[in-house]
């Protein structure tokens, strides 16, 4: 066994278990330097990610005894980790801001978030049902919690009590389908699962299926998308955020580690499935979006719609549809975190998540009105941000495959999500604000900010570069699986 594969999952769990203990031992311990302490070690680790000592080969694997992989550190899987330690820095120091509206436990906040994207680095390399549930109960279980954190506040136990309950049943769906898959061919492997799905029954096509169901509540798809408005609008802000681009990136994790593997059948249950749920995850987000008034509210049917333009993606089947759902994920990473950032500074200050709450923010804080306007206009689709680049890559991804249908229903989708995210920028720079306020954001913040934006206009502007690294890894992670 090479416990080196794990070092960095390792390193994150004794680094959470650490931050519980400085806080225990040190109880008047600045709880303000314990959320920067607990993201620098992350960052740490995602410096380490690249040194040649951590990983000595891209195409190492976790065996266990009988010599099958469940676990495996390749191309893809990397790339993966290190979205996932980028984003939980970011929603650390984000938390920080935010700590002032949590009453009590911020330690533990802390380290809920950390042992979340411990749960998230082994979800990108799993190779086996078995090693996938548990990593991905891990995830869930820290969200239970982290979604209800605001004890006192009605919406959050509300959203809480609804993750809570289609979680439950979510992780049903996945259990049960695991139980038919192993039932019909004797083993939870992939890369043996692959040789059977050639020639898949209908136990085995009816256990991917519920499989897919419980992997669609991790990426807010329908029909498992229910919970995500109300959630997003109930949970403390960070906890939003890491939902929105932590959660949900996992999920397509397993989804294109699922289809490169070939453990999804060609046909009805493959790609035909998944467009058809890609399309109608499309509609919903951006039509229900357009009545919203509350941003965190807006931002989860928008989750819910990104979803869904995603999934032309993984629908497409191709190099190119996973290259294009990857370069995405980077590009809804930056964009998310910006308006979450955003998000934390205007509620500390006003207390309130309500779009009317942004009337006027041009005039009152010039910097966040721009902010918040690039990662709305981003969103949308709008040239020469990131999200415009993104949904071109996705929609040419569709194109190439034949799903011109599809192609035509993202079109309409982003046709109405212009009217909900350009709204948000006319109600901060068109409407009067109701009284001045002084919006005040920490350094560390104002520094993430200025990443984020950059990184937004970066990615939109030097695409080339960042796509033909993603799609090396993708092509790497292809020829690493067929050597193995």
């Amino acid at each position: 066994m090479n416990w080196r594969l794990l070092s960095p999952e390792i390193a994150l769990t004794v680094l959470a278990i650490g931050v519980l203990l400085v806080d225990l031992f040190r109880g008047q311990f600045n709880k303000r330097g314990l959320g920067y302490l607990a993201a620098g070690g992350v960052l740490l680790i995602l410096a380490w990610t690249y040194c040649p000592l951590a990983h000595q080969t891209t195409n190492a694997g976790f065996e266990i005894g009988d010599g099958q992989v469940i676990y495996q550190v390749d191309s893809l899987a990397l790339l993966f980790k290190r979205f996932f330690l980028l984003a939980t820095t970011f929603v650390l120091i984000m938390s920080v801001e935010f700590s002032r509206q949590i009453e009590s436990g911020i330690a533990e906040y802390y380290a809920l978030i950390v042992f979340a994207c411990v749960g998230m680095l082994l979800v990108s390399g799993v190779m086996d049902f078995v090693m996938l549930f548990v990593s991905l109960e891990l995830i869930t279980v820290t969200f239970y919690v982290l979604a209800s954190y605001l004890r006192r506040q009605v919406t959050s136990l509300e959203g809480g009590l609804k993750y809570l309950v289609i979680g439950a049943v979510a992780s049903a769906f996945l259990l049960f389908g695991i139980t038919f898959i192993f039932g019909t061919t004797g083993t939870t492997n992939f890369a043996d699962l692959a040789i059977h799905a050639g020639e898949a029954g209908a136990g085995y096509r009816f256990g991917i299926l519920l499989v897919l169901a419980g992997i669609g509540f991790k990426i807010a798809s329908v029909p498992m998308q229910i919970w995500a408005p109300d959630v997003y609008q109930g949970s403390p802000t960070p906890t939003t955020a890491f939902l929105a681009v932590g959660s949900k990136a996992a999920g397509f994790a397993l989804l294109l580690r699922l289809f490169d593997s070939d453990v999804v059948p060609a046909g009805a249950i493959g790609a035909t499935l998944i467009a058809v749920i890609s399309a109608l995850t499309i509609l919903y987000g951006n039509f229900g979006a357009i009545p919203q008034r509350n941003v965190k509210r807006l931002l989860g049917y928008s989750s819910i719609g990104h979803a869904g333009y995603m999934l032309m993606g993984v629908a497409a089947a191709s190099v190119m549809g996973t290259s294009a759902v990857l370069f995405y994920l980077f590009a809804y990473l930056f964009t998310n975190l910006t308006a979450f950032l955003v998000i934390v500074a205007v509620s500390n200050t006003v207390g309130s998540d309500e779009i009317d709450a942004y009337k006027g923010l041009a005039k009152r804080s010039p910097l966040l009105a721009a902010a918040m306007a690039v990662s709305m206009v981003s969103l949308a689709g709008v040239p020469p941000l990131a999200g415009f680049f993104g949904k071109f890559l996705l929609f040419g991804a569709a194109w190439e495959s034949g799903l011109y249908w599809l192609l035509a229903v993202g079109l309409l989708g982003v046709g109405a999500s212009l009217y909900f995210y350009l709204g948000v920028v006319r109600t901060m720079y068109f409407d009067e604000p109701k009284e001045p306020v002084d919006f005040r954001l920490g350094w560390p913040c104002k520094i993430c900010l200025g990443v984020t934006i950059f990184a937004v206009f970066f990615i939109g502007i030097f695409q080339g570069p960042v796509f033909e690294r993603v799609a090396k890894a993708v092509e790497n992670a292809k020829l690493e699986l067929t050597q193995r």
